[in-house]
């Protein structure tokens, strides 16, 4: 227990050593830096309009000393509404503790132009600012974190601190200036301030405020100040390469071949005499039986799949990558260390091997900036095989297939940081895969009883497969057969599944085949605007995901999902043969392609589908195009189909013709019940006096004499037989009278099924002694309609929809008979119920000859008595005058 205690002291202590350690890197300090430049500002105030969250920013000032190693933020917030009290109350500054020390050195609370100090370094909250976390990347990164109390309206909340400090794994100084945002800004300012001797350079994108250069105290000082900051709307479907703020990038390297060797200097390992890497490497090698290409797969699904992504990117490890003989030893890492593993196992065969810096965001724009390492956001490989360069990414699990066809998500320009490069390379994102599904309908008719079917094979390659591979892997098969039902639930109300989704996956062919099989209830609609005709609708729904939908011009490029091939199938299989006139459509582009059609043969009609994009972004001078040609490709996305009435269609409610069939034959079995349960009858006294009670084998009829009225009536709703869709589906019909023989038919017999059951409940509890006779009667009666009923649906069924049922149909006939024979037997052979049944009607007459027979035996019983008592007492008196 002692050993327990001391463990459990020395794990909190080392906890509050480490929380007092990063509180530690958080100091204040009044004084600001001596080298901070004097800046002018401009006072004024955005229009109500430009106001965004309630507060706008006054000032926002940066300066840079690069010698110091210092970056001094100065901001002035003030708050403009009631909103902004709720959303500019907190102040939270983010830095790195391993190499950075955060000292703030003013916060003031400006209120009616008096200031209050509220820089307390007790109020600050150090949390860990691990945002990333949802994409296993742990930075180390912490914050400090403030609530201000009694913020109000007007109040200007004025801040200032420097970070000290900066990532030693950069050798030069590089970074990018913002001089706008998505809020006007009053005053911008930044600066640089650097020895004469360094080589800064510069380069602006749009509309950057003119560079002051000037001297101080020996010093070189960059200046940029602006007012008034413009702000831009975001667009929907904006690339991600598209920036259009005012900004400068600043960056002291000179050229691509200085950020080459930069990461080289990062790869300083040898792995060759590392056992745990050799061991890898014999074993691949082994798998692979002397197949170089073989090899190369090997050991790319091996990194891939196997080497969890983790990263630990903390310092310098932000952009330093671990040995690769840790990392395979943990078996997890980020983009650089599964790059560097991988590089260093496919060198370990003869196969060139090499790191790939790449900015996801910019891609193509990244040849447009400065050379860089901050430029960069990503690592990858590039595998040099047979004269070919095989593009890897490490980071993206579950791919198969041929790894010569192997989908590497980026068109985007790279670095490849091999010995001697000095360039920029671009990568084409192949476009190999493709989508293709056939959706075959079998149609039933609008009768309302036949139901339609719905089956969907759908083929993914390349990197659809590889896309559907990893999504069964994070979310099993059993949650995307649910999102399946869900969304074609959406499309087709009354859809319910027929069998489990079936998933084949040909991993050497890297080819994935799903097959999902649906049924459908009500695949027929009413029209609105004619209410005679049947409505079915069918849609290209692969492609319709795949349009970006915008109404108007915007003065911004437009993002298109890409790459993009869609082939979609719908397979119309109708229950007679229509005419249809064939449809064709063909939009073809640069950017886009897309061709439909419609071909009608026999009884199927048959609509295709094809769509692919050429290009991931559309350029504003193309939008107007694909404005109007979306539209025309929704419109052909949807195709309707209808089925043409006899007459008008009634609402869906309830059917007044049904109801009131209903209704009469309701009265007349009540009359009738009424009728027989109140004939009179003998009274039998002798078996009513000795009458038996319920039990013994009549609980078990008993329990189904009680429940039936309930079982019958609901079986009745079941059939939601009263509805108006029944009818009109029946009046659709070639065979519509039979049909509606049939209806009125089921309508009676469940109306006076329910009655009877009613009068056999009464009958069975009240012990009549007619309820064996009508009881047998009730339950050849069930059994003959049953088997009527059932002989006539086949028959229909075979008529209408030319099938024939199976002998299943039969099983309620054989249960009901099967039932019936057993009770008929009992109740005419049973001696408790011979007992037990024996009650006339009215209960009066029998009630009133009991009274009488209990009286007249009561009578008799006290005549008895009396002459009992007169001869005792003669005995007495007899033998009294004997004594005496």
């Amino acid at each position: 227990m002692i050993k327990k205690i001391t463990l459990s002291v020395c794990i909190i202590l080392a906890m509050a050593n480490l929380a007092f350690a990063q509180k530690g890197k958080v100091a204040i300090n009044a004084k600001l830096p001596d080298w901070l430049q004097t800046v002018k500002v401009v006072n004024s105030k955005p229009a109500y309009k430009n106001i965004q969250d309630g507060y706008y920013l006054f000032l926002f000032e940066k300066q840079n000393n690069l010698e110091t190693k210092e970056q001094y933020s100065h901001i002035i917030r003030e708050i403009s509404n009631g909103t902004g009290v709720q959303n500019g109350s907190e102040i939270s500054v983010s830095y790195d503790p391993s190499y950075e020390k955060l000292v703030f050195h003013k916060l003031t609370i400006w209120r009616d132009n008096k200031p209050m100090d509220k820089l307390i370094l007790q109020n600050f909250k150090i949390l860990q600012n691990e945002k990333e976390l949802s994409r296993f990347i742990y930075s180390g990164l912490y914050t400090a974190y403030l609530i201000l109390d009694d913020i109000r309206k007007g109040d200007r909340i004025e801040y200032a601190y420097t970070i000290q400090g900066s990532n030693p794994v950069f050798p030069k100084y590089s970074n990018t200036i913002y001089f706008e945002g998505s809020s006007q800004i009053v005053n911008v300012y930044n600066n640089i301030i650097f020895k004469p001797g360094r080589n800064i350079r510069t380069k602006n994108f749009n509309s950057v405020p003119p560079l002051k250069r000037s001297v101080v105290k020996g010093l070189n000082v960059f200046e940029w100040q602006n007012s008034m900051s413009k702000t831009y709307p975001s667009n929907d479907f904006e690339p991600s390469d598209f920036d259009p703020f005012a900004r400068v990038q600043i960056s002291e390297y000179n050229n691509w071949q200085e950020i080459v060797d930069w990461g080289l200097s990062l790869q300083q390992f040898n792995a060759k005499k590392s056992p745990i890497i050799n061991e890898k490497v014999a074993e691949l090698k082994l798998k692979a039986k002397g197949n170089k290409e073989k090899y190369l797969e090997l050991a790319t699904r091996f990194v891939q799949d196997e080497i969890r992504y983790m990263g630990i990117e903390i310092g310098e490890y932000s952009h330093r990558p671990n040995s690769p003989e840790k990392i395979l030893k943990q078996r997890y890492g980020d983009c650089k260390d599964k790059s560097t593993l991988l590089c260093n196992l496919l060198k370990a065969n003869g196969i060139n091997a090499y790191p790939v810096f790449l900015n996801t965001y910019l891609k193509k724009e990244t040849a447009s900036l400065l050379p860089s390492p901050s430029v960069f956001n990503h690592e990858t490989v590039v595998a040099e095989f047979d004269d070919r360069k095989i593009y890897i990414d490490p980071t993206v699990a579950n791919q198969r297939g041929p790894i010569f066809n192997n989908y590497f998500p980026y068109t985007a320009k790279v670095l490849v940081i091999k010995d001697g490069n000095k360039e920029l390379t671009e990568t084409a994102q192949q476009n190999l895969g493709k989508l293709k599904s056939l959706v075959v309908f079998n149609v039933g008719d609008t009768s309302g009883t036949s139901k339609s079917t719905l089956r969907i094979t759908s083929d993914y390659s390349n990197n659809y497969a590889d896309n559907f591979r990893d999504n069964l892997n994070n979310e099993g098969a059993d949650n995307i057969e649910k999102s399946y039902v869900k969304y074609y639930s959406n499309l087709y109300p009354g859809l319910t599944i027929k069998d489990p989704i079936e998933i084949k996956d040909n991993e050497a062919e890297n080819i994935i085949s799903v097959t999902e099989t649906y049924e459908i209830d009500s695949l027929w609609t009413r029209s609105e605007t004619d209410q005679s005709k049947r409505l079915a609708y069918f849609y290209g729904d692969l492609i319709n995901e795949q349009i970006v939908s915008i109404k108007k011009f915007r003065n911004a490029p437009l993002s298109l999902k890409f790459p993009c091939t869609i082939e979609q199938e719908v397979r119309i299989i109708l229950p007679e043969i229509w005419n249809f006139e064939n449809e064709n459509i063909n939009i073809d582009n640069e950017n886009y392609r897309f061709l439909y059609s419609a071909n009608a043969k026999f009884n199927t009609l048959t609509l295709t589908y094809y769509y692919q994009n050429f290009t991931p972004v559309l350029q504003t001078n193309s939008i107007n195009d694909y404005i109007k040609d979306s539209k025309e490709i929704l419109n052909t996305l949807s195709y309707g189909i209808y089925w043409g009435g006899t007459g008008p269609i009634e609402n869906d409610g309830l059917n007044l013709k049904l109801l009131g069939i209903g209704f009469v034959a309701l009265l007349l079995s009540t009359f009738i019940a009424i009728y027989l349960y109140t004939r009179k009858t003998e009274v039998n006294l002798d078996s009513i006096k000795n009458a038996w009670r319920l039990g013994g084998w009549l609980a078990i009829p008993g329990i189904g004499i009680t429940l039936n009225p309930l079982i019958i009536l609901v079986a009745a709703l079941k059939q939601d037989i009263y509805t108006d869709k029944i009818w009109q589906g029946i009046q659709l019909n070639a065979h519509s009278l039979l049909l509606n023989l049939s209806v009125i038919f089921t309508v009676v017999f469940n109306v006076m099924l329910f009655v009877f059951s009613i009068f056999i409940l009464v009958s069975f509890y009240k012990r009549r002694d007619f309820f064996p006779k009508y009881y047998i009667t009730f339950l050849i009666f069930s059994f003959l309609i049953t088997l009527l009923d059932t002989i006539a649906s086949i028959y229909i069924n075979k008529l209408v929809n030319n099938e024939i049922l199976g002998a299943s149909e039969f099983y309620s006939v054989f249960r009901i008979g099967i039932f019936a024979a057993i009770w008929i037997t009992y109740f005419l052979k049973s001696e408790r119920v011979k007992q037990t049944f024996v009650f006339s009607y009215p209960d009066a007459d029998w009630r009133k000859a009991v009274i009488q027979d209990l009286n007249e035996n009561f009578r008799i019983n006290n005549l008895e008595q009396e002459e009992n008592i007169i001869k005792n007492q003669e005995t007495i008196d007899i033998e009294e005058n004997e004594r005496l």
